[in-house]
């Protein structure tokens, strides 16, 4: 069974719209590839803006750049309307864009890890290998400073996992929001297979070495025979609108992006999305006003 992985970076929402052939104007949003979570979650968007009556002469529209900085270089030429980045970008790079401004923190990707191993933890000793992610080459930068003989396999999108011969390394680690249903498969597929904490040394390792990750802890029961919370460390996409983004439209896409999480079968990328995910980064981003008043922000 393969392992479909979503990596999140950018959303952008286009301030002056252009026109499609079919007379609807446009809002382009830039994201990632269209395997990414940022490309799913603007596909998402465009649905949900569509199925509202007084909106449904004005499309929401992805469109795909791999390279966030450039994503950010066009929002600011005003060449579209707003735009999601992952979290590294967004602390080294959006501050130098001071015509930008965060509309809204996004969904919680974590860092995953099973293993194999004995006991609770991730162990700093006696682990040897390791699959690692694509998207969580982070990790494996942080763990070979302090575990410089592991040896490190990988894997991305293009080159999925399907394990018919069981996991062949000790450790599996990937970066995705949570529940994943693939986890969960895997947890009852292989015997001895469980998700593992991270040990303190190394959430210190990895929160000093990349300051854009969060220590938060999995909660229970979000897994099979996950009975206690899990210690992790998580990150967020955020979505960047120019600092002229009328108030009124952008209050509008916020409720309406929040609301769905009441939906009946509310996407997951959407159900991940809580309010107060945004008042830890208050005194880190310059948010536009609409989510000030929003958020409650100071």
């Amino acid at each position: 069974m393969k392992l479909f992985f979503m990596i999140f970076p950018v959303l952008l929402l286009a301030f002056f719209p252009s026109i499609t052939l079919s007379g609807k104007p446009q809002n382009i949003i830039l994201t990632g590839t269209q395997e990414t979570g940022s490309y799913i979650f603007v596909k998402e968007l465009a649905r949900i803006w569509s199925a509202s009556v007084k909106d449904r002469k004005v499309e929401f529209v992805p469109s795909p750049e791999t390279s966030p900085v450039i994503r950010l270089r066009q929002l600011e030429n005003n060449r579209v309307t707003g735009a999601i980045i992952d979290a590294e970008t967004a602390y080294l790079e959006l501050n130098k864009f001071r015509g930008l401004r965060i509309l809204s923190v996004l969904w919680s990707n974590w860092l995953i890890v099973l293993g194999s191993v004995p006991g609770p933890y991730l162990s700093l000793s006696g682990t040897k290998t390791m699959l690692v992610h694509e998207n969580s080459l982070y990790f494996a930068r942080a763990w070979n400073s302090l575990v410089p003989d592991t040896n490190f396999s990988w894997f991305n999108a293009n080159n999925l996992p399907e394990f018919s011969e069981g996991f062949t390394e000790e450790i599996l680690v990937f970066t995705a929001p949570v529940p994943l249903k693939e986890i969960n498969y895997w947890l009852e597929q292989f015997p001895g297979i469980k998700l593992l904490s991270l040990e303190g040394r190394l959430v210190r390792t990895l929160r000093s070495t990349f300051n854009w990750l969060a220590p938060r802890k999995i909660p229970a029961n979000i897994f099979l025979y996950q009975t206690k919370p899990l210690q992790s460390v998580v990150w967020h996409p955020v979505l960047v609108v120019r600092k002229d983004f009328p108030i009124s439209k952008a209050t509008k896409l916020l409720q309406l992006i929040y609301a769905q999480r009441n939906s009946l079968i509310p996407h997951p990328l959407f159900d991940n999305l809580r309010l107060k995910d945004n008042l830890p980064y208050q005194k880190i981003y310059a948010f536009h006003p609409a989510a000030k008043s929003m958020f409650k922000l100071k």
